[in-house]
């Protein structure tokens, strides 16, 4: 074999290993973004509650198709922060578990580290995993593994601007 043909033939090679383990990262992404962590209809949410320690009880209510914060102090909800709070319910689970199977205390979920109230549905937050950096969360009788893209909703002390009286 002529070395123009391997010089070409070797890069021709990783690039299409690497092309296989991109479609195999999206499929893996798709499987995972079938199985949501809650089935709830978040249009249809009226009320929520976010504690966390260390941080003041956040409570907004929906009234006439308004969000408006109630707690910790009446005002205009921003948008964009409740939008982040409900799409927490529908958050990709990677692994869940039954609860018998895991200690909630060494997971952060007893107590819990925060708890988000859709309505009735109360989500309860603990660690993240070490080495994806997912976050244990309690869901019904079971603990699930979710990507973290919703700490700083979370934990945040502070309103944002939008929610200032």
């Amino acid at each position: 074999m002529k070395r123009r043909t391997r010089s070409l033939l070797l890069p021709a090679a990783v690039v299409a290993v690497l092309a296989v383990l991109a479609v195999l990262q999206v499929c893996r992404e798709r499987a995972a973004a079938l199985d949501p962590l809650t089935r709830l209809d978040t249009s249809q949410v009226q009320a929520i509650t976010v504690r966390c320690q260390g941080c003041p009880t956040r409570r907004y209510e929906k009234s006439g198709g308004v969000w408006r914060m109630q707690e910790p102090r009446a005002a205009a909800a921003d948008p964009e922060v409740v939008g982040k709070l409900l799409s927490i319910a529908a958050m990709p689970v990677r692994h869940r578990h039954p609860r018998a199977d895991l200690d909630p205390a060494k997971l952060g979920l007893d107590p819990p580290q925060a708890t988000l109230a859709l309505d009735d549905l109360v989500l309860a937050f603990g660690t993240s995993d070490a080495i994806h950096g997912d976050r244990y969360v309690t869901v019904g009788d079971g603990i699930a593994l979710v990507p973290d893209r919703f700490s700083a909703w979370i934990f945040a002390i502070e309103p944002t601007e939008n929610e200032r009286p």
